[in-house]
């Protein structure tokens, strides 16, 4: 059979074929120059916009080779009588259409809300499509964009159908559908091969980079490298130059000849952590609050004005020790309670707290239940979420308090109850284990600033019914605040060492793979008067004391530990910042399946194959980054890449090998 016979027995099914593909391309270009025009950052640019537009469509031309792989299949093989009936043509046409433009719909309110394209977050949020879905209830007119969507698909397929009204489904030869089904392969394979050879990144700029990306590709992209190799897909050096160089970055002593060629599974890493010595006999109690998105934007004490929504925790800074420059592990909350709790720098990946391979991970919870405290963690929505519970369980928490536990006619969300509901349950907590004279070690993980943003009427003088990120950041503090009054006049913070921050940024921006702009957050350590001189021998203490350094979450627990009068030997790969000079400083970051090191002046981000991108800055204060390139690199920058080489590479060997733990 020739081509021309070949072409005559498909003509009409090729039409059809091309009303399947166009719109999706279509929509593509229009949806990239939507989301360009109201997210990019800086200046618009043409150029960056036609990049995005260009290399996107090579990407949804390879994306669709194996959305539409079925359909064309069926269409090269079979004789598909039902779709000579004009009406069934009409359905599937209008059901396809309706999914693509709501599919459009979600990515926009996916991008707003994360800058981003389908991710890891989407994935994750995908397992647990209870709170997610009742969350997109609460949060978005999903009749009205399903009504629309449904609206414009219909009136497309009209279209199609008047178009298509003349097709005809003959039957088929069997050497023609086979040589129609060999073409439809090779097109997949081929457009396989073309999307694994295209840059992950078509631009510097990050934003222009996602608008440009497929969403649905990126969402299976992001199941692929869930729990990926990290050696086969991240730049390495020598092992036993990483374990050396990884020790001196993170402030571990020297490993011996000895240690640095050991084999897998027989090296580890271990410091020890000098207690502050205080007044009181024994340690004191410590609670970890963890609040939601709660960004440094929003806090008045660290510079902001308009969005400045945290009166109470504004009050309370002055009466402990403030961190300015504190830096978030990531954007999302199983990161923030990796960072605080275990002190671990966020591998690509899920967290240690989603991971299965191993479990049992150091955690500040043993080093507390190994002195004998009582120990809860407490979270207003379902335990389930990001494992959370099975984590919290595993690794010397003996209470997991969930939204069960709390009163039935408590105001809920879809991600649980409201902030006042949690606290008031740790307070009651608090006030057991002091009759019981019992040390308590508490965690809250707070939930209210998160969409939909509704809170309990009447708190904070805001207008009742608004759900606004502000509005719910002022709740959150104003019951922060509550609690915090009410544990002191109960005695509470007498004989307690409190750590309040956020767990992330509230939402990210920036044009660098690793959009650190958004990832400083505010962090007040509160400790009963008197308890802790300060440097200069002022009677007030540390009360309103600053650290200006540069700091990450895993820095929090070695520091707890020591304010709470704990000398230990563990694994915790941070440092106790009140026994660190002021100077230039360091975090660790994540962002997608990119991670890096930041400094006062200069981020390192290494990617996906192997990838490495260097960007500079004035100063930690300073929230604009340029690129660098490679040819311009200096000494410092080529230093700092293989600190950071070295730091994740051996993260990942402590992890993997079972080592990263207590014992």
């Amino acid at each position: 059979m020739n081509l021309a016979d070949l072409r005559a027995h498909y003509v009409d099914r090729i039409r059809l074929a091309r009303w399947l593909l166009v719109p999706i391309l279509v929509l593509g270009v229009l949806l990239r120059v939507l989301l360009y025009v109201a997210f990019h950052d800086g200046p618009f640019l043409p150029s960056s916009l036609l990049l995005a537009l260009g290399a996107g469509f090579l990407y949804d031309l390879c994306a669709t080779s194996f959305v539409l792989a079925i359909p064309f299949a069926l269409l090269a093989t079979l004789r598909l009588r039902l779709l000579e009936d004009g009406f069934v043509r009409f359905l599937l046409l209008a059901l396809f259409y309706s999914a693509l433009f709501f599919d459009a719909a979600v990515e926009y309110c996916y991008f707003e809300e994360f800058n981003a394209r389908y991710n890891h977050i989407a994935l994750d949020y995908l397992l647990y499509p209870t709170e997610v879905f009742t969350n997109i209830g609460e949060s978005y007119n999903v009749p009205l964009v399903a009504g629309l969507s449904l609206l414009l698909g219909v009136s497309l397929a009209l279209y199609a159908s008047s178009q298509l009204r003349d097709v005809e489904f003959g039957s088929l030869p069997w050497a023609a559908r086979w040589r129609a089904l060999g073409a439809v392969a090779v097109r997949v394979v081929l457009s396989g091969a073309a999307y694994s050879v295209l840059p992950a990144q078509v631009s510097e700029d990050r934003i222009t980079s996602e608008v440009a990306d497929n969403g649905p590709a990126q969402l299976v992209r992001a199941f692929l490298t869930s729990d990926l190799d990290y050696r086969a897909y991240y730049r390495t050096m020598p092992r036993a130059e990483a374990r050396a160089r990884a020790a001196k970055v993170l402030g571990f002593p020297a490993p011996s000849a000895a240690d640095l060629a050991a084999p897998e599974g027989a090296f580890s890493l271990r410091k020890e952590i000098r207690s502050r010595p205080g007044p009181r006999d024994g340690p004191w109690d410590a609670v970890v609050i963890l609040e939601e998105s709660l960004g440094s934007s929003f806090v008045g004490s660290l510079g902001a004005r308009a969005n400045a929504c945290t009166p109470e925790l504004d009050r309370w800074s002055k009466e402990g020790l403030f961190l300015a420059n504190l830096v978030a592990n990531g954007n999302r909350t199983v990161r923030g309670l990796e960072g605080v709790l275990c002190s671990f720098v966020p591998l690509p990946g899920d967290s240690v707290v989603k991971r299965t391979r191993q479990p049992e991970v150091a955690c500040v919870a043993d080093v507390f239940e190994a002195r004998g405290f009582a120990t809860c963690f407490l979270y207003g929505g379902f335990g389930i979420f990001d494992r959370m519970k099975t984590f919290a369980l595993k690794n010397g928490y003996q209470e997991f308090v969930e939204q069960p536990d709390f009163p039935r006619d408590a105001f809920r969300t879809a991600w649980g109850v409201a902030d006042e509901y949690i606290f008031d349950a740790l307070l009651d907590r608090q006030e057991r284990a002091a009759s019981q004279k019992r040390p308590l070690f508490a965690t809250l993980l707070s939930v209210s600033n998160h969409k939909p943003y509704a809170v309990p009427p009447g708190r904070t003088g805001r207008p009742a019914g608004e759900k606004t990120r502000p509005g719910a950041v002022a709740y959150a503090d104003w019951c922060l605040g509550r609690y915090l009054d009410a544990a002191r006049k109960k005695g509470i913070l007498d004989h307690t060492i409190v750590l309040v921050l956020g767990d992330h940024g509230a939402r990210v921006y920036g044009a660098q793979e690793i959009p650190v702009a958004s990832y400083r957050i505010p962090a007040l350590f509160l400790a009963p008067d008197g308890a802790f001189p300060a440097p200069n021998g002022a009677p007030d203490g540390w009360k309103g004391r600053r650290i200006e350094r540069l700091c990450s979450q895993i820095d929090l627990a070695p520091t707890l530990l020591s304010l709470c009068g704990i000398a230990c030997d563990t694994p915790f790969l941070g440092q106790d910042l009140t026994a660190l000079p002021e100077g230039p400083g360091r975090a660790f970051v994540n962002h997608d399946r990119d991670i890096g090191i930041l400094t006062d002046d200069a981020l390192v981000v290494l990617g996906l194959r192997k990838t490495v991108f260097a960007y500079t800055r004035s100063g930690r204060e300073d929230d604009r980054f340029l690129l660098v390139e490679p040819a311009r690199w200096t000494p410092e920058l080529r230093e700092l890449e293989l600190d950071a080489t070295a730091v994740f590479q051996c993260a990942d060997e402590l992890y993997r090998s079972g080592r990263f733990t207590m014992r």
